[in-house]
């Protein structure tokens, strides 16, 4: 009977390579037969083979509807949206094809850019489903980072401590067996039993998926990012995994080792992700941006109102010189509306300059204060494992915050393409008096659009870029692996079978 801390065998004769290589293979195999047939497996197996399919087959269908409303918008924006100097073009964000692994920020995505002739372009959001707001969506990244990791849980946490009590770990370590040699076997056997409904399942939803025809899943642009989220959930479980040999490794027994284990899960799971939030706003507080929205307007305002006031004074100026004793505007008053035209351009570039420079400054300001906020957040959230998959899988999928902040630079400059391309081509004159304002549209007509402007440039995110960006994550994962499998190594060495 072995009770030393040692990785030695009890024997008095160590196994030679061959031996340990044939030894390692029949521990694997015990454990893949055992596995097998533990209740456990056909649970996993069960639950894979009727959710993961079923939750690949609702969201093909959400996101067919989706697109069905996208292209509906497009095509109603194209025929209903006339063709002048009033025109307010907008550019709709296109679904992702790939929202059918996980929906990612859902809601908070932006929808919609809705620009103006004056530059000020506003971001709408998708409007929330309350049936799903309140019955919640089971996608992809959910099954892997919540379902799969609690099976996980289940599968390992009596790997070592069961074996303990059951007297079946005395009996295998009283050969010549290395430690390690046992262990990594428990680890390969059941994570190889446990991938195998998993990955069954993920096929059988791949081919639904596939034969729908509305997804082509299949395609090289599609193919390349599903195998990289498959890799990182395979990763994600091994890392659960590991977790769960490290906790049945360090624990007496299996009740305490599943207590352990439930309550890790449940700050990982759930504990972190929420509160990471309150603690960066805590630690950097930024108004909300409804508050910051706000803000901006009323500075545009008392800009705007401070231009109109000159323009006003520059009117009644240029009345009282050329035609005493009116008042208002008239579009004949020649003698007066070419003067206002050459003296006003000073005044309308001076706060044109100064409305964009003011208007850059808040928002580079709020987007430094929110960046330093969400970097706080971001890093107290990567204390969880569970929250990176989420996070990656959603990144991956082009529902995450990568998309998002891509589209809003996307957004930015069809509104330069906008002001450049489509507003610049309506001429009209402003008149501003005290009294009214009046605005005359002025030729040359001929060089207007015939055609309204739709946001049909828009490209996702690569995943090069995804990578250089998500990077960090994704190490910090493959560190989460590696910091559990050796806590659970040397935690079973020191671990006493008597």
């Amino acid at each position: 009977m072995n009770t030393t801390n040692s990785d030695k065998p009890t024997s008095s004769t160590p196994p030679s390579g061959g031996r340990g290589v044939g030894t390692f293979k029949t521990l694997v195999i015990r454990e893949i037969q055992s596995a097998i047939l533990d209740f456990r497996f056909w649970v996993v197996l069960v639950l894979c083979i009727c959710i993961i399919p079923l939750s690949f087959y609702v969201s093909v269908k959400n996101y067919s509807q989706c697109l069905s409303d996208y292209q509906q918008e497009v095509q109603v924006y194209r025929e209903k949206t006339p063709i002048n100097g009033g025109t307010s073009a907008e550019g709709v964000y296109p679904p992702s094809p790939l929202s059918i692994f996980s929906q990612g920020l859902g809601n908070k995505m932006p929808y919609k850019v809705i620009t103006s002739r004056d530059g000020n372009y506003q971001i709408e959001y998708a409007k929330p489903n309350n049936k799903k707001d309140l019955l919640g969506e089971i996608d992809f990244a959910f099954i892997v980072s919540f379902i799969l990791s609690i099976l996980a849980i289940v599968f390992t946490f009596s790997s070592i401590s069961g074996d303990k009590e059951s007297g079946v770990l005395r009996l295998v370590l009283s050969n010549p067996v290395f430690r390690r040699q046992f262990l990594m076997a428990k680890l390969v056997g059941n994570y190889v039993v446990f991938l195998v409904p998993f990955l069954i399942s993920l096929f059988i939803a791949l081919i639904i998926v596939y034969v729908s025809g509305i997804v082509p899943v299949f395609s090289r642009e599609l193919f390349v990012p599903i195998l990289i989220m498959l890799g990182i959930s395979l990763l994600f479980i091994l890392v659960m995994f590991n977790l769960g040999l490290w906790i049945s490794a360090l624990t007496r027994n299996s009740i305490l080792s599943v207590n352990v284990l439930l309550l890790i899960w449940i700050i990982l799971g759930l504990v972190v992700p929420k509160i990471s939030p309150i603690i960066g706003a805590a630690i950097y507080p930024v108004e909300s941006t409804g508050v910051f929205e706000s803000n901006k307007a009323l500075l545009r305002h008392n800009i705007l109102q401070e231009q109109y006031k000159e323009e006003e004074d520059l009117y009644e100026k240029l009345r009282n010189q050329y035609r005493p004793g009116s008042w208002g505007i008239q579009s004949d008053w020649d003698d007066i509306n070419l003067v206002y035209d050459v003296q006003v351009l000073p005044i309308r570039e001076k706060y044109e300059q100064l409305l964009a420079s003011e208007m850059a400054k808040i928002a580079n300001d709020y987007q430094i204060r929110c960046d330093r906020q969400n970097n706080i957040v971001r890093n107290i959230a990567r204390l969880s494992p569970i929250n990176l998959v989420n996070s990656l899988l959603s990144e991956f999928s082009g529902t995450g915050y990568s998309e998002a902040n891509h589209f809003m630079q996307q957004a930015k400059q069809y509104q330069t393409d906008m002001t450049n391309n489509f507003y610049s081509k309506f001429h009209h004159k402003t008149y501003r008096a005290k009294d009214n304002t009046m605005s005359v549209g002025v030729p040359p007509f001929d060089t207007h659009p015939t055609e309204v402007p739709v946001f049909e440039n828009h490209r996702s995110v690569s995943i090069g870029q995804i990578f250089q960006q998500n990077w960090v994550d994704i190490a910090l994962l493959g560190f989460y692996c590696l910091l559990f499998f050796v806590c659970g190594f040397v935690s079973f060495l020191r671990f006493d079978v008597r």
